[in-house]
């Protein structure tokens, strides 16, 4: 979601390097194939260029699923087939970026609750979305942006380091009816004068990463006091926006619901009480457990879970 309105397709370089060389041949193929066969092949990416690739993660992902799932830990099978979808999901979040534009339009993302989030959206208030990195929630902002045009911003980590990668993730979301901004020293000022504009709307992840492991769900660890979720609360504080938890699931292959959960109305206020927000923050963490417990083998988190 960028604030241009086309973006050229990547070309080859003669600077490229052996891997966006490779990731710019399989982004020619895969641009023109149907939306599941695709994402198949991400499927199957993510266990030769995700998995076989990153022991160091997939030694995470184990270790992430027997600390949170005991019944899949106690399993040396299912615990392998989480660890295998786990991975497969990866790679069809990365392979979906090709065809990021047909996905939607194909009727693959539905809404669970349209209800609720069409009121919110039509309260009149600032709006805070937060989510979870479940399912593909790329697809999910897309979607969401589309169904209030020019008025969602997203914040964003930097583009990846690999040219094709970043030139694809750049070139999908300049499709989009909404803007990015990057995260940087920043990006929090930017985002409340978004909020304070008529009919803003902040989509922003909930698990961040801080301090090399993922903040959000925190299941009984402690919560650092610079993750996102923090900051969520006590910007719908000061601005009195209205905090609608979201998050992607994919059903099978690729498509998806987003689930719509319960929204968080705070009254609008510069100060608030410092165990009024932590109570506030908590719930907001206790709301996102169970989907990423249910769902551990599409949370991209347990990648850098520690």
């Amino acid at each position: 979601m960028a604030a241009v309105n086309h973006f050229a397709e990547p070309r080859p370089s003669g600077e490229m390097s052996l891997e966006e060389l490779r990731d710019f041949g399989l982004y020619r193929v895969m641009r023109s194939l149907p939306v599941p066969v695709v994402s198949r092949i991400g499927a199957a990416l993510g266990q030769i260029l995700g998995r076989r690739a990153n022991p160091a993660a997939d030694a995470r992902v184990a270790a992430g699923i027997r600390h949170l799932r005991s019944d899949l830990a106690s399993d040396r099978r299912a615990l392998e087939a989480a660890r295998t979808r786990l991975w497969a999901n990866v790679g069809r979040v990365y392979a979906e970026f090709c065809v990021l534009h047909k996905i939607i339009p194909e009727g693959r993302v539905t809404i669970d609750d349209e209800g609720t989030l069409d009121a919110v959206l039509a309260d009149g208030r600032p709006v805070i979305l937060p989510f979870v990195h479940l399912g593909n929630w790329e697809i999910c902002a897309s979607h969401l942006a589309q169904r209030a045009p020019g008025r969602m911003c997203a914040l964003s980590s930097p583009l990846p380091r690999n040219r094709v990668r970043a030139h694809v993730a750049a070139m999908q979301r300049a499709r989009v009816p909404g803007k990015v901004l990057t995260i940087d020293g920043t990006v929090w000022r930017g985002a409340m004068r978004h909020l304070e504009q008529p009919g803003g709307i902040l989509f922003l992840a909930a698990d961040d990463q801080m301090e090399e492991r993922i903040s959000v769900p925190s299941f009984g660890r402690a919560l650092d006091s610079r993750a996102n979720i923090h900051k969520i609360v006590r910007i719908a504080f000061r601005t009195g926006a209205i905090i609608l938890p979201l998050y992607s699931e994919r059903l099978a292959g690729a498509t998806f619901v987003t689930r719509v959960l319960k929204p968080l109305e705070f009254p609008r206020k510069l100060k608030m009480d410092a165990d009024e927000h932590l109570h506030h923050v908590a719930h907001l963490n206790a709301l996102y457990e169970p989907a990423v417990l249910r769902l551990i083998d599409q949370w991209y988190g347990l990648l850098e879970y520690r």
